[in-house]
Order: C-alpha cells, then structure tokens, then sequence
C-alpha cells in the first residue's frame, strides 16, 4: 500500500511538472504585451527617398518612416493605436504562432521568382529575445497563410498611420489650389463645400471648393487676351494620402495637366461567351504578367491599354438572357472610331 502510494505521489510530481513545463513553454513562445513589433521592407523598385520603409508598433503608437538609399531620414509620421487595436494584434500574431514561424521564406525550386519587390522583414521584439521572420524576394506566395494574415493587419496599420486627418487634408488640398496656375493668376475667396473618402479605397479622398477669378478662362493667362469678369468657378480635389492625383475646375479643366478635359462616352460590347472574352483570350496567351491573379477589371484595363492604348475609365457586365455576357467601359472621345471598329456601339 505505501508502494502504491510513492507512485501515485510521484506521478503526481510529474505531471504538475510537466504542466509547469508546458506553461513556461507557451509563455516563452507568446508575444508579449509590452513587445515592440515591427514592420522593414527594403530593396523594392521604387523612389529613392522611399527605398527603406519601416513601422513600429509599440504599447502607444505606430511610428512609420521612409529613409533613401543613405539610410538617411525622408519623411515620418506617428499616430496613436488605442488599446483595443494592440490587443489585437498581440492576439494575431499568437493566434497565428508567430513565434513558431521560420526564419526565412523564399520561393521553392522551379518557382518563378517575383522581380523588384525586394525584402519583408517583421520582427517582434521583447526584454528575453528577438524574432526576425524574413520574407526574400516579398511576395505573397511565398508566405503561408498565417503570416500572410499577420502582414495583411501590418499594412492595414500602415494605411491608416499614412492616411492624414480630415484637416491635414484641407491643408493639402487648399494650398495646392493656391499655388496652382488658375488660382495664383487671379482666384480669391477659396471656400471649402465638402469632403469624401473613398468607401473602396480608404486613402483616397475628395475635396470641393469654390472660388473666384476676376477674368474668364483657366490657368495662366498673363500672355493671353482675356476679358476681365468675375467669374465663380468650383475645383474637385482626389487625393491619395498626401498627394493630389487630380484637380478639375467647373468638370471642364484639367488643372494638373493644364489643359481642357476631353469628353467622355459609353460604348457597349456585343455579347460573347463569358469565358472568352479577347481579353481573356490575351491573357492566356501569356501577352502578360500579373503578381496575383487579375480581376476582369484589371485585365480589360490592361488588353485595351496595352493592345490599342485606350484608357478604360469604368467598366461594367451583366450576363443576357442567353447567359452570354455584355459589358459596358466609359472611355474617352477619341477612341471611339477604334472601338467601334472592334464592334462596339455607343450606349
């Protein structure tokens, strides 16, 4: 009896053991709260003062930076993360054994390697150790899912420490309008209307003012004849983060390119086997390369580009009553002839 007993104890002893182990092992393996995540990407094709770009994450804020090849400081920004999005994310990366990933991935033998977009590094930092997964060349096939899906909430993060306020916006977009040829010629009272962000594209922003010009027409006309009335005009504004990517005054005036917009149409295909679209046909032909596989919107865009250099502004389909398919693309004026030799009709 007091043999069976000894064991019993001593199975006991073990087993808590063995607990303590595992507990000690599932501790030394999870990301902290108080660790420092971040986010190193390197090497890519790109603009010098962008060639470094590295996030930290800390208990507190995000701190993104661009360096150039000198590994010189470009351009910082810092915005706050609340409690509830740290949380989170120290909750992903263990969800997702972050801590148990490889050291390095990179294609396979007779994988096709991804060009010029250079190396990913996401390292997690604590007071016993540092983990450093590397991603070389950086393309999403490369990774597993578990890593993808920490990389994915990184650059979601990364966005919205990029992304400036609604009134960095109208600072942006107000001072690029006074310093552009229309307004600095002759333009006053600039009135701001309204603001919109993009619900597909959260980076990408509208803003719509007014203002007035005490003479017709746009740009500078200081070697022009022009006629002195005060004239009231409107200018949209999309910007993409920080950057203005297009300005248009009254819908008729390019402010960018400093020239009159052309017209617009909508030109209607005939229906064809939804399968086998030319554009579908091109692409399986290998006429070209997508990083990931392309969305029929992205490759119309490309065939049309690329084949007959026009420029798909909108495109739509809808599957007819023979279940083929008919689309519709928004282009400009002058491809209409081209088009409609390829058997499109004006909608």
């Amino acid at each position: 009896m007091k043999k069976l007993l000894t064991i019993l104890l001593l199975a006991l002893f073990l087993i808590g053991a063995g607990c303590t182990e595992t507990q000690d092992d599932t501790y030394k393996n999870a990301v902290s709260d108080d660790s420092v995540i971040v986010r190193l990407s390197y090497g890519a094709f790109t603009l010098p003062e962008m060639a470094v770009q590295k996030m930290v994450i800390n208990s507190t804020a995000i701190n993104f930076s661009y360096y150039n090849y000198q590994d010189e400081l470009t351009a910082r920004y810092v915005k706050s993360i609340d409690k509830k999005t740290r949380e989170d994310l120290i909750a992903l990366f263990n969800n997702n054994d972050f801590m148990e990933l490889d050291e390095l991935y990179e294609p396979e033998d007779g994988v096709p390697i991804v060009a010029d977009t250079g190396v990913l590094e996401i390292q997690v930092m604590q007071s016993d150790t540092t983990k450093i997964v590397k991603v070389d060349p950086y393309a999403s096939q490369y990774m597993p899912e578990n890593l993808n899906e920490i990389n994915d909430e990184l650059i979601r993060l990364r966005q919205y420490v990029l992304a400036p306020t609604e009134d960095e916006l109208k600072d942006i977009a107000s001072e690029w309008i006074m310093e552009a040829p229309t307004y600095s010629y002759d333009g006053s009272d600039l009135e701001f209307v309204d603001y919109n962000v993009s619900p597909e594209n959260p980076a990408q922003s509208t803003l719509n003012y007014t203002f007035t010009s005490t003479h017709g027409g746009y740009g500078n006309r200081s070697e022009q004849i022009v006629t002195q009335v005060i004239t009231e005009h409107s200018i949209e504004v999309m910007l993409y983060n920080r950057n203005v990517i297009s300005a248009t005054i009254d819908g008729v005036w390019d402010e960018i390119n400093q020239e009159m917009l052309e017209k617009t149409v909508t030109m209607a295909s005939e229906e064809m086997n939804c399968n086998e679209t030319p554009w579908q046909i091109w692409y399986a032909e290998g006429n070209i390369n997508f990083f990931t596989e392309p969305t029929e919107e992205e490759l119309m865009i490309a065939y049309f580009g690329t084949e007959y250099n026009i420029e798909v502004l909108e495109m739509s389909s809808e599957i007819t009553g023979n279940e083929k398919c008919q689309y519709t693309i928004k282009i400009k004026e002058s491809a209409v002839e081209t088009l409609s030799e390829l058997g499109w009709q004006e909608n």
